[in-house]
């Protein structure tokens, strides 16, 4: 089995390697980069909360396809150059790229919001049609079609045709649902084991617990730890006022994550009492507008940041007995 292994990779030095790898890491950035300007049409970003798939079809495909579309690009580039020795094992760039995401996955601690089962199918589709890619590809010399060969292709329209159906058939999302919640409950665990006793003596009653929590999750999903020792370095680097911490609170002296609870504690215990203070005037308040109104004046006044911090809430909110009554209780 050994000597095989070694017929096959016997020409597959480390220059081919290293230029499948970064060509991998490339394909990486340059999907994220078009599915996060792709929203308006139906692609589905990771997320901490639930979305529904309008677009099924094309999340399936973008998916699969994108990865084989820059591949193909990559063997036309490096024929056009060439240098067919890149062309050598180029699959394995298709490879490379999935590895790459699923560690990209496991280091911001997002395998709980992971559809796994569908993440193999992601990996054994596209790794299989990059080999029968490249199997093809040995036999000529060039990758680029004639103009007649492109007429022939009538089964084009046969793919839109099924494409465009697809696309309109909606999926039950329960199951994202049921991982999300799954996630937000087990982050719950994982901080309130870690600064539970910090939150407790900070914060005088469980509104402002479930407060700090619920935005303490959202701000550790966007900015998980391997991220926030880069913004350390940049702080470092820079001597510029930077946002620190698990909780983000904007600085421009060092703080570390019990540090910035404190003084995210001390932020959401003020962004409450002026919202009660403005819904004195008003007839209707409730903890999910109030949460809102908070977390739109801790970070931003955007719509998607406040609903997600309302989302996580509702989730929290089921691990607290008195939080209305706490509520309701706040004395401006």
């Amino acid at each position: 089995m050994l000597d095989i292994l070694n017929d096959v990779f016997s020409n597959y030095s480390l220059n081919i390697a290293i230029v499948h790898i970064i060509s991998a890491i490339v394909l990486f950035f340059i999907v994220n980069w078009i599915g996060a300007h792709s929203i308006s049409i139906g692609y589905i970003q990771l997320s901490i909360m639930a979305k529904e798939d309008t677009a099924p079809a094309f999340n399936f495909i973008f998916r699969i396809l994108s990865p084989i579309v820059y591949y193909v690009l990559f063997i036309v580039v490096v024929q056009s150059l060439e240098h067919p020795e890149f062309v050598r094992f180029s699959y394995l760039i298709i490879l490379y790229y999935w590895i790459f995401r699923t560690i990209v996955i496991i280091l911001f601690g997002r395998k709980k919001l992971t559809n796994w089962g569908l993440h193999i199918v992601y990996w054994i589709v596209s790794i299989s049609i990059s080999i029968w890619i490249y199997l093809l590809v040995e036999k000529v010399d060039k990758l680029l079609p004639d103009p007649r060969s492109l007429l022939d292709q009538m089964w084009i329209l046969i793919i839109i045709f099924l494409y465009s159906v697809l696309n309109n058939i909606e999926l039950s999302h329960k199951g994202t649902i049921k991982r999300r919640k799954s996630y937000i409950n087990h982050q719950y665990t994982k901080f309130k084991s870690e600064f539970g006793s910090l939150i407790s003596e900070k914060c005088s009653n469980e509104f402002y617990e479930a407060a700090t929590y619920s935005i303490m999750i959202y701000e550790n999903f966007n900015r998980p730890k391997i991220i926030r020792r880069l913004e350390y370095l940049c702080f470092y680097i820079t001597k510029k006022p930077h946002t620190l911490g698990i909780m983000q609170v904007n600085t421009d002296k060092y703080i570390d994550d019990k540090m910035s609870i404190v003084k995210a504690i001390v932020i959401i215990v003020s962004a409450t009492i002026k919202h009660k203070r403005d819904c004195i005037d008003y007839s209707y308040d409730s903890l999910d507008y109030a949460i809102c109104d908070i977390a739109g004046t801790y970070n931003c006044d955007n719509e998607d940041y406040k609903s997600e911090i309302s989302e996580v809430f509702d989730i929290i909110k089921a691990n607290y007995n008195n939080i209305e009554k706490d509520y309701n209780e706040i004395e401006i």
